[in-house]
């Protein structure tokens, strides 16, 4: 008869390869819609638009894209995070174009391994925060030649990235529909007109377009912009005198 200590070993080892063969077969199915929804993206008038925003000459150095709020890629809203996804790797892949020493990060509480290994996989590394309320690792990794790819944040994560006092280049929500969300002076559209007068009305802001073919009405889309500091482009429009 098995010793209990050999027995609970054979069942531990039997959990974990259980454990790996699941994560394995998830992995595999992440890889295949993220493939599918990149085709897809590829195809859209938003990949144009982005595209078309991306070859702007004045753009900032960028060393690092930083994303924010991507969430759980297994989660119940996935195909919406897997797009948000497949925009970030998009947006980087042009960049390194002209920059191809660039970093790729992200961080959201609600990662879990699966999210943290496939996204490895991508090349992303991931950073930490022990709660949604701090912006943790990520602040040591925004300065002036990071691009933050944020749409989608909450209005507390927001202030929490505004608060670093590094708001050079960012990619997320339009602020001017964003603070039409909510009903004028409900807590909500204070907050938005407080963050967008605070932080957002001195940058440089451009829409991003053609979004219909890409997102479908369960993603629950929302107007995307660029915003980048017009310190920036005064800084190089002088470098070129």
């Amino acid at each position: 008869m098995p010793h209990a200590v050999q027995a609970e070993q054979s069942n531990q080892s039997t959990r974990t390869s259980k454990t790996k063969a699941s994560s394995s077969r998830e992995h595999r199915q992440l890889h295949t819609i993220y493939n599918e929804t990149r085709t897809r993206y590829i195809e859209s008038n938003l990949s144009l638009s982005i595209s078309h925003l991306l070859e702007s000459k004045n753009h900032p150095t960028v060393t690092r894209i930083v994303s924010l709020g991507l969430g759980s890629l297994i989660s119940a809203d996935q195909a919406r995070r897997i797009k948000q996804l497949t925009v970030f790797l998009a947006i980087a892949e042009q960049l390194r174009q002209r920059e191809p020493k660039i970093m790729l990060y992200a961080q959201d509480p609600s990662f879990s391994k699966v999210d943290e290994a496939f996204l490895q996989s991508l090349g992303v590394n991931i950073l930490s925060t022990p709660s949604a309320t701090e912006l943790g690792e990520a602040a040591q990794y925004i300065n002036e030649s990071t691009v933050v790819y944020c749409p989608f944040l909450t209005l507390e994560a927001y202030q929490l990235f505004f608060a670093t006092g590094s708001l050079n280049y960012f990619i997320g929500d339009d602020f001017d529909a964003l603070r039409i969300k909510w009903p004028k002076r409900s807590a909500g559209w204070n907050e938005a007109e407080s963050l967008s007068r605070r932080f957002v009305q001195g940058l440089r802001k451009r829409v991003i377009g053609g979004g219909d073919g890409f997102w479908d009405a369960e993603d629950k889309p929302f107007p995307m912009a660029m915003y980048s500091s017009q310190r920036h482009q005064d800084k190089q429009t002088r470098a070129k005198l």
